[in-house]
């Protein structure tokens, strides 16, 4: 006992390691040990009782270790285990873990719980820009569980680099502290496993539906639109994912802005054939949403039928469009009207489920609060004092900050700014090493001069087949 706790507590040492080709050294010496240790009958043993002895914030290689022959072994009841786990995950020391990537990927796997993936994903990648398999994982459990808060704080990060990127000439060692997450948290690690674009495609969509149950439109217009735009192989390429995911951001569109969304400008041309033929129900009821009456938009949805948005997944969303119909119609009256009094309003706007107005006042100021009480109406609804009939009151947004307000702005700014400046450095290292990008580069300034730098992001994703999206030639935005 007193060899294997000896062996366990021997990395890292009690002094500290000063310079990262010494930590690498130990660490990586330290791992193969463990290894080998593993496989021993003493060891496994003894693991239930080594736990208490080895701290998991300080010899995380070696508990983890621990961990994982004590599943093997089952020698804890799986409460007592999963209590332990839970401990290990929010406490070890991330960069020891890049040391140790099997026996975190074989205690990960094993979780039946998906609360614990967010804060161990973010403690190996603080800035929650790479994609892994576990991200899959994740938001696959998050949305079929129906239990998304767990995962939002992964959720919510933008994913900017793929496992097995190419081109980041790398010459840090795996444990220094400056390392960018892209470069420790790949497949060689063990931090992952390789994911295809297919991964790729389901884990946006499941994001957009995962925001879409929590009505965050603009997150979910967001995560839709990744798959939208996703770069295609070839000018006739677009999977079944890409179309579901086209069909929704329309109908999440028009709950965001009221009206149709544009598909950007570099959206793959045979992606963008065959949206045009297969949305054509939803630029249908967009195009009735946005131009013409409740009624117009009423009988759209009945030509199609409930049935043909329930077969494609998207009735609940298409009711709520038909409810947010009248919204929008009164959202609208503000370029009109700075006033305008509930009559009026109940006068001038209709249900796109009855195609007729509300029956009475109090209905209009019942659906004007609500509104309001959402956040998707700025203004408020007044009485004059004389008893006249009550008004909406619009308010427009408040442009001028006092000394403080501006001053949080600005230091919010700037913490992004810091956040995002290790990823750009990342992402030019890596466009500056890459054939494609380089040779597309130097055609670019051949016809325009040097103005074609500033322009090459739509143009270049355009020429960029899928697989070297996998490969980081081109990160997402």
């Amino acid at each position: 006992m007193d060899q294997l706790i000896s062996v366990l507590l021997h990395f890292p040492p009690a002094g500290g390691i000063a310079g990262d080709d010494q930590y690498d050294s130990a660490a990586k010496s330290h791992s193969q040990k463990l290894d080998k240790l593993a496989a021993s009958s003493d060891f496994n043993d003894a693991a239930a009782q080594l736990l208490d002895h080895v701290d998991p914030a300080v010899y995380s290689i070696s508990h983890a270790h621990l961990l994982a022959a004590v599943r093997a072994a089952k020698s804890l009841p799986q409460p007592d285990l999963l209590a332990k786990v839970a401990v290990f995950l929010n406490t070890f020391d991330a960069r020891q873990m890049r040391y140790a990537g099997k026996t975190l990927a074989g205690i990960l796997d094993w979780l039946v719980s998906g609360d614990l993936f967010p804060v161990t994903l973010l403690r190996l990648d603080p800035t929650g820009s790479v994609l892994t398999s576990y991200h899959v994982a994740l938001v696959k459990l998050a949305f079929t569980t129906d239990n998304v808060e767990p995962a939002l704080p992964l959720l919510e990060r933008n994913i900017v680099f793929y496992p097995g990127a190419k081109g980041l000439q790398e010459t840090r060692r795996l444990g220094s502290l400056d390392l960018p997450p892209a470069s420790y948290m790949t497949v060689e690690t063990r931090l992952t496993k390789q994911l295809s674009s297919s991964d790729v495609l389901q884990y946006d969509l499941l994001r957009g539906l995962c925001f879409i149950q929590r009505r965050a439109w603009a997150q979910a217009f967001d995560a839709l639109e990744r798959v939208v735009t996703y770069p295609a192989k070839d000018s006739h390429s677009c999977s079944k994912i890409m179309v579901e995911a086209h069909n929704k951001w329309i109908l999440v569109g028009l709950l965001l802005n009221g009206k149709t969304p544009m598909l950007p400008s570099y959206t793959a041309p045979g992606a963008q054939k065959t949206f045009a033929s297969l949305g054509k129900p939803y630029h249908s009821i967009g195009k009735a949403f946005e131009e013409s009456t409740a009624e117009r938009l009423k009988t759209e949805f009945e030509g199609l039928g409930p049935q043909f948005f329930s077969e494609e997944n998207n009735l609940s969303l298409m009711r709520l469009v038909l409810q947010h119909y009248q919204r929008w119609q009164v959202i609208n009256l503000r370029n009109i009207y700075t006033t305008v009094s509930l009559e009026q309003i109940r006068a001038r706007t209709q249900s796109a489920e009855t195609a007729a107005p509300l029956a009475t006042e109090a209905e209009v100021e019942r659906l004007v609060k609500d509104m309001i009480d959402e956040g998707m109406l700025r203004g408020a609804i007044e009485r004059p004092i004389d008893g006249g009939p009550a008004y909406l009151v619009f308010h427009e947004p408040n442009e001028e900050l006092s000394e403080a307000e501006f001053a949080q702005r600005m230091l919010r700014t700037a913490q992004r700014l810091k956040e995002v400046e290790p990823l750009v450095r990342a992402t030019n290292e890596r466009l500056g090493t890459s054939r494609d990008y380089v040779r597309y580069l130097t055609g670019q300034q051949k016809k325009g001069g040097k103005d074609a730098q500033r322009d090459y992001g739509s143009s270049f994703v355009n020429q960029v087949e899928d697989e070297d999206l996998m490969t980081g030639v081109v990160a997402a935005y």
